[in-house]
């Protein structure tokens, strides 16, 4: 471990409360100050710079262009370009720490001053979309460091040429995992959900990576009265939203489709409504609500999207053999009627180990082995 105190300039795209960013939060509040100089660069004002401890710089760089910086962006000026020059000016890091791939222009400032960059990877292939190819290269060629938060993440990182990866499992604040079992109830009692049925609760965007798209056809392969899907989570304005909206309204099926949309007071309460839980994403490389879910004793049901399959052991639910809607539906099935038996103990002991502490160990571990 190298003694001398270190300066780190961590950067982050939205500042709400997505898993990567909620990951950030709880390293920055357990950050060692007097080992580590700190600031932290958000390209949104959002909601979760509040929650920063007060004393940590805060600096917002533009994404959304006022008419002024529009001006100057067409002149060949990018505003973007100029603020990190200023803080790699100002706030003289020994390394910046990217907290996503989906701001590649850290990348090209730093390697512009020569700032030793670490890439955290939250994103796994499918998001890999969302970058120009020079962009991705730039990524994976000149991070010092490349952390992957699951197994499957740091895979795909070593097949695209990676040299130094690290893994870093996510892990939640287990403290904040909290229900009540009455809110709970009177929850399920206001979806007009009977005592006796079976409730399966998802949680995401609705996306088409999240697979909100495949909600119907799961009901309409369970077709069964006594059994209810609920979504929580943000929705997406775009048009397969809305399509799948409108097969969940117009559905035959005797399972009913319950789409409460973003909840935050009572988050917790509505995951805590099912009996079980279910992860229809095509890819998710470590997703928090899984711990979430498994803290709750939930069992889960999921298709091998990532990390889910490194984390779902025996007695805690089913990993479909692949990305299979019949599969799915005939493992939830074998949960509700018994013949999977599942162990709430057993899920709950699973997820207690990815908690801050275990979680910010490893992190240290990886900063004081690579810098």
């Amino acid at each position: 471990m190298n003694s001398t105190k270190k300066r780190i300039l961590f950067f982050t795209p939205y500042a709400t409360r997505t898993g990567s960013e909620m990951m950030l939060l709880y390293i920055l509040k357990k950050i060692d100050r007097s080992r580590f100089d700190i600031g932290i660069v958000s390209f949104a004002d959002g909601e979760l710079l509040k929650d920063f401890p007060e004393d940590i710089p805060r600096f917002i760089a533009p994404r959304k262009f006022n008419i002024l910086q529009k001006i100057s962006f067409h002149l060949g000026s990018n505003p973007i370009h100029r603020h990190l020059r200023k803080l790699a000016t100002d706030f003289k890091a020994d390394f910046w720490y990217v907290n996503t791939t989906m701001i590649p222009e850290t990348v090209l400032i730093a390697k512009e001053f020569s700032i030793k960059l670490v890439t955290h990877f939250h994103e796994m292939p499918l998001t890999y979309s969302y970058l120009s190819g020079p962009d991705f290269k730039s990524i994976i060629d000149y991070s010092d460091l490349l952390i992957g938060c699951s197994q499957a993440t740091s895979n795909a990182l070593v097949v695209s040429g990676g040299k130094n990866i690290g893994l870093l499992y996510s892990f939640i604040d287990s403290n904040l995992v909290k229900s009540n079992p009455e809110r709970s109830a009177e929850l399920r009692k206001n979806l007009g959900i009977p005592e006796t049925d079976f409730v399966w609760v998802l949680s995401g965007m609705t996306s088409e990576r999240k697979g909100f798209d495949l909600l119907p056809d799961i009901a309409e392969h369970l077709n069964d009265s006594r059994v209810h899907l609920i979504w929580v989570g943000a929705k997406i304005d775009d048009g397969m939203v809305y399509y799948t909206e409108q097969r969940c309204r117009n559905s035959r099926s005797a399972t009913r489709i319950h789409l409460v949309g973003k909840q935050k007071e009572d988050y917790y309460n509505y995951l805590n409504t099912g009996n079980g839980f279910l992860l229809t994403s095509r890819q998710d490389p470590f997703p928090l609500v899984m711990i979430e879910a498994a803290l709750l004793g939930k069992p889960i049901v999921s298709f091998p999207s990532g990390g889910v399959s490194e984390f779902v052991q025996d007695g805690m639910g089913v990993v479909t053999n692949d990305l299979s809607v019949s599969q799915m539906v005939e493992a939830m099935r074998k949960i509700m009627n018994g013949a999977i038996v599942t162990d709430r103990s057993r899920s709950i002991e699973r997820a207690g180990q990815f908690n801050v502490e275990n979680g910010y160990n490893e992190w240290i571990k990886l900063i004081d082995k690579n810098f």
